[in-house]
């Protein structure tokens, strides 16, 4: 899991010096994804979705990892997540060329 959190900020650091293009890459593919609380009663818990996993599933598993941090961290300032099914779990939950994965954020 540290990894991977390494890898989310490696990609902003690099996406933050290009300036042309502000879209970041996972596995040399980008992916359309977001996140959002289950519940506006408790915000700490969201689905994280990402659209194209066919493109990489590599990509797909940091892209919807990068989309939870993003989450955590616009809401609670902090980037620890306890996820239902992990980003690296062996078999993921598709549905479709979609991934969606349920978090909590620690605070």
């Amino acid at each position: 899991m540290t990894r991977l959190f390494a890898g989310l900020l490696v990609c902003a650091a690099l996406a933050a010096c290009g300036g042309q293009d502000k879209r970041i890459t996972f596995d040399g593919e980008f992916f359309r994804g977001s996140a959002k609380a289950v519940d506006r009663s408790d915000r700490t818990v969201f689905d994280a979705v990402v659209r194209g996993v066919s493109k990489s599933e590599a990509g797909a598993r940091e892209a919807v990892a990068y989309e939870g941090t993003k989450y955590c961290i616009k809401w609670f300032g902090v980037s620890e997540i306890v996820w239902e099914t992990s980003p690296d779990a062996e078999s993921l939950p598709l549905d479709g060329d979609s991934l969606t994965l349920r978090g909590r954020c620690i605070e």
